[in-house]
């Protein structure tokens, strides 16, 4: 695919209301729905577009948005406007077709839930969620991957290049000191904002950032 994605397993779409279930997983960054043959998943309905909606992989999430179908895309009954994070369980509706979008990593993540509130900051890697005492970041793309990289190496300094490169890597981490500032900013209040310590976040003059996290483990995992 020439992309790399997390370890986690891919999400699939199930149909719905028919006498034979037929299951499409969604391996590849982009899945196409529409009536054209060209398309991914094909919906043979007049009242489907041919291309009517794409979803996008992305490595913590999957995106949904209409392709500019002529009939709109509904997602558990609400029109799809813009683009929107799939969870585990929602229904999209294209034409009269119903299909199911089941994320086997939603289960990954109930099992391992018990100890977040234990932590003072926690990421699950395989579903892109972070955690401060228990209670979610609502986080931006570019912030989940700052603090991921940090989680990956606590106590550890990661330099600027290497926070430029991870997060920022299509402008090959070419971006200014201001760029990186203003995140770690963004996400020391939200980790505020959640009860954590700001201070989590330690910025090592000249040489980049550490996560301070005594109790964190692994990413992903449960101590």
């Amino acid at each position: 695919m020439g992309e790399e994605f997390s370890a986690a397993l891919p999400a699939r779409l199930r149909t719905q209301g028919t006498a034979t279930r037929v299951e499409f997983v969604l391996e590849a960054r982009s899945t196409l729905i529409g009536r054209s043959p060209q398309c991914d998943i094909q919906v043979d309905e007049p009242l489907a577009s041919r291309r009517h909606a794409e979803i996008i992989r992305e490595p913590w999430r999957y995106l949904i948005s209409d392709a500019g179908s002529r009939n709109g895309t509904l997602v558990n009954g609400e029109v799809l406007v813009g683009e929107r994070e799939l969870r585990h369980g929602d229904v999209i509706q294209v034409a009269t077709t119903r299909l199911q979008f089941e994320d086997p990593n939603a289960t990954i993540v109930e099992a391992s839930g018990l100890p977040r509130a234990n932590l003072s900051v926690w990421v699950n890697q395989q579903s892109g969620e972070a955690y401060a005492h228990g209670k979610a970041l609502e986080l931006a793309p570019k912030e989940l991957a700052f603090l991921t990289l940090l989680f990956e190496h606590p106590g550890m300094v990661c330099d600027r290049d290497q926070v430029a490169l991870t997060v920022w890597p299509e402008y090959g981490g070419r971006i200014g000191s201001y760029n990186i500032e203003t995140l770690v900013s963004r996400l020391r209040r939200k980790l505020e904002h959640a009860g954590a310590s700001p201070d989590l976040i330690v910025t090592v003059r000249g040489r980049g950032y550490r996560l301070t996290n005594p109790d964190a483990s692994p990413a992903g995992t449960a101590p």
